[in-house]
């Protein structure tokens, strides 16, 4: 048997700096989180809802112990899932049921860096290049209200590295109140956006808000089967490709999401959204700058 490869000092001690107890995984025991990783979490969550013009969320301590279960079958089993069979090693019923009401993340390897809350946003919200945004979708709902979070990570026997991490976003024990007022639209990047939250290659993003009442409703009316997207730089306007939509019930229940080819840092672009339908709105125009 070989000899483990050692974490890095810094590792190991950026990670023993996340808990008031440390996970056991060879026990099945996530360990406790320091209530400022949760506040660090939540901080730098509302810090992103704010580019966006949404309301702040709250923390809801009621689901912590199920968002760290869920968190600890994710990293001993190695894998992400929304719907863990009871085979996983360290299955439990309530980490399960965090699982699938959460967005996840991790990595494992003995090249495993540390990431930090913040890193999971960016993560979250670029969706590592992914069309698939049913992670941004979340963070950016105007009714998501609140969250509860769990992370595990750890060193094992064998010198591999594991971080994972469940965020909650919906089937709260106590549902969120509805915001006081929502943006007539949730669009990503948007207005000066800060570049480790966007990359130029990134999905951009779009949902439409006519109705303030929940995800759905008159939400779920919107369609962009025949919207045509513009994005309109200094020199004109940018190869927009890759344009797909749909009504999922993702935080708001229908987004756009595109690319658009030669996207440049601190140059402001101009969107413009026509031909939606479904809402009063035909027509959206909103601007960015990647800074």
């Amino acid at each position: 048997m070989g000899t483990p490869t050692p974490a890095p000092a810094g590792f190991s001690a950026q990670v023993a700096a996340l808990y008031d107890v440390a996970p056991d995984p060879a026990n099945c025991r996530a360990g406790t989180l320091k209530a400022s990783v949760k506040a660090d979490a939540l901080a730098r969550l509302n810090a992103i809802r704010a580019l966006h013009n949404l309301s702040p969320v709250t923390y809801s301590d009621a689901e912590d112990a199920q968002e760290a279960e869920s968190s600890l079958m994710q990293a001993v089993n190695r894998t992400l899932s929304h719907t863990p069979p009871t085979s996983w090693t360290c299955y439990s019923p309530a980490g399960a049921a965090a699982a699938g009401a959460s967005n996840l993340i991790g990595g494992w390897g003995n090249g495993l860096g540390y990431s930090t809350e913040d890193d999971y946003m960016a993560t979250w919200l670029n969706e590592g290049g992914s069309a698939s945004i049913g992670h941004r979708r979340w963070l950016l709902s105007p009714f998501l209200g609140k969250i509860s979070y769990g992370r595990v990570a750890y060193q094992s026997a064998s010198g591999d590295r594991v971080s994972t991490a469940s965020l909650r976003v919906f089937n709260f024990a106590a549902a969120p109140p509805l915001p006081g007022s929502v943006p007539s639209f949730v669009a990503y990047p948007f207005n000066d956006y800060p570049q480790r939250y966007f990359r130029p290659g990134d999905y951009l993003s779009f949902s439409a808000v006519p109705y303030g009442g929940g995800s759905f409703g008159a939400n779920a009316n919107v369609s962009f089967a025949r919207a045509t997207i513009t994005v309109t730089g200094p020199s004109g306007a940018l190869p927009v490709t890759d344009v797909s939509y749909d009504n999922g019930g993702y935080g708001v229940a229908n987004s756009v999401q595109w690319r658009v080819t030669g996207l440049a840092l601190g140059t402001s672009y101009t969107v413009r959204i026509s031909g939606v339908t479904g809402t009063a709105q035909a027509e959206y125009s909103y601007t960015f700058r990647i800074s």
